[in-house]
């Protein structure tokens, strides 16, 4: 029972989760659709709109951060919503009845920072992203860092204990939040190469997590609350982080076109070169 269990939770988290990807271009498509009838597009725009704010704009700009909101907030909701408790407890018990239950090789500790180690990998081998390799590093400092501060924070301020009542930092899970924010890295520096990359990054970090909950390390609540937390820190940092770029240039002058940033490796040493033309 506890196998189907776990299977499934790794089934649908990838599967949920994966769907993401696909979330704007699904918008877009249902939005750019030309209604048969010009009566339609006039009956449309005056239900779509609410004090002069367009839905279809909100939609087509926020539709990617509503899923990991949702998942986020499903984990907030279950530290006071008793049929979630339940949920959790069930889970839970599932673990416990385990026979033979291996918890001391903790795979995910490595595994969550597969997808990461991946982008650059690929990067390596030639594979090219959606960034120069500076812009990469950056983003992805960016974003684990107001990943891994938000963790730390709730952890510190909520306070919930461990389902092996280890400690009280629960909520959410560290583990996962790290996966999933570099699978959303993954996803989106290679989403243009092959959704094949974005799948397979979720994947891992849905293995990450539902390793953290068959480990007892966490409640089902805190994983899936750890991973909006994760794609979110990330989604947020690809917004952000082009306008602060553009911000600075104007200002400083600088051109970051001029500038390349790569590893290097010669005579058994390797190395970050850099170089920057000013002209």
């Amino acid at each position: 029972m506890m196998k189907h269990l776990l299977c499934s939770t790794l089934v649908l988290l990838a599967t949920f989760l994966s769907k993401a990807q696909t979330t704007n271009s699904i918008i877009d498509s249902a939005l750019t659709e030309k209604p048969l009838q010009s009566s339609v597009i006039s009956e449309t725009n005056t239900i779509s709109s609410f004090n002069g704010v367009p839905h279809s704009n909100f939609l087509k700009k926020n539709g990617q951060y509503l899923l990991p909101a949702a998942m986020f907030g499903y984990g907030v909701l279950a530290s006071t919503n008793s049929a979630l408790k339940s949920f959790d407890l069930k889970i839970r018990s599932e673990v416990l009845a385990q026979p033979n239950r291996n918890i001391n090789r903790k795979i995910e500790d490595v595994l969550q920072y597969v997808p990461v180690y991946s982008v650059f990998a690929l990067n390596a081998v030639g594979l090219k992203g959606e960034n120069k390799f500076i812009d990469r590093l950056a983003l992805y400092a960016v974003s684990n860092t107001i990943m891994s501060q938000t963790v730390v924070k709730m952890k510190k301020s909520i306070g919930k204990l461990r389902p092996d009542g280890s400690n009280r930092r629960s909520f959410p899970s560290g583990h996962t939040a790290t996966a999933f924010s570099a699978a959303e890295f993954m996803r989106l520096e290679y989403k243009d190469a092959s959704p094949i990359y974005g799948i397979a990054a979720y994947t891992v970090a849905a293995a990450t997590g539902a390793l953290r909950i068959y480990h007892n390390n966490h409640w089902f609540s805190d994983v899936i609350a750890g991973a909006g937390i994760g794609i979110l820190s990330t989604d947020l940092t690809y917004f952000v982080y082009p306008k602060v770029k553009n911000f600075i240039t104007r200002q400083i002058g600088f051109k970051p076109k001029n500038l390349h940033v790569g590893p290097t490796y010669q005579s058994g040493t390797a190395g970050l070169a850099i170089v920057y033309n000013p002209k």
